[in-house]
């Protein structure tokens, strides 16, 4: 069964990091029913990430993904008073960042930065809904297209594909 990126077999997590993220749900994880109440926060995105999108779609979710864990771990850090405890985050985080500069360099973060300007616009603003208004026929023609290259060369490679199963 294949991630996307690498085999599962291939995706294990170093022993040091399993060992600071075991000791950290020592700390932070009694008994908590809200923690087993079937609700993922991360699992199920990862689920519909592996069959519903592309790779380069799955390498800009993966990389939000890890920055959302870097912001929350950053939090808990900053919230703790146990040293131990803010170590063995700042260990985390470490190993975090040097997985997604390796797994998920590139346009990711520049991606991310377009998609949160675009989650940061504020729809009940009536400049923005004029604004919006008036550009939505040239940015739907461009998404029109983008569908149609994507059409294009998905034809493209259908074809070349039939031709060399003739040949």
């Amino acid at each position: 069964m294949t991630l996307g990126w690498m085999t599962y077999a291939e995706a294990s997590v170093p022993e040091n990091l399993d060992k600071s993220i075991d000791e950290l749900k020592a700390y932070y994880i009694k008994d908590d029913f809200e923690t087993h109440n079937a609700h993922p926060v991360f699992l199920r995105i990862l689920k519909d990430l592996k069959v519903n999108l592309e790779e380069s779609e799955q390498n800009l979710l993966m990389s939000i993904i890890m920055d959302t864990y870097t912001r929350i771990f950053t939090r808990m850090q900053n919230e703790s008073l146990d040293v131990a405890t803010k170590d063995r985050l700042a260990h985390v985080q470490e190993h975090l960042k040097k997985l997604q500069e390796n797994y998920f360099p590139g346009k990711s973060a520049e991606l991310k930065t377009y998609a949160e300007t675009l989650w940061a616009i504020k729809e009940n603003d009536p400049i923005i809904q004029r604004k919006a208004l008036f550009e939505l026929k040239r940015v739907y023609r461009e998404a029109t297209q983008m569908r149609n290259l994507k059409n294009k060369d998905r034809r493209r490679r259908q074809a070349k594909s039939i031709r060399k199963q003739k040949s």
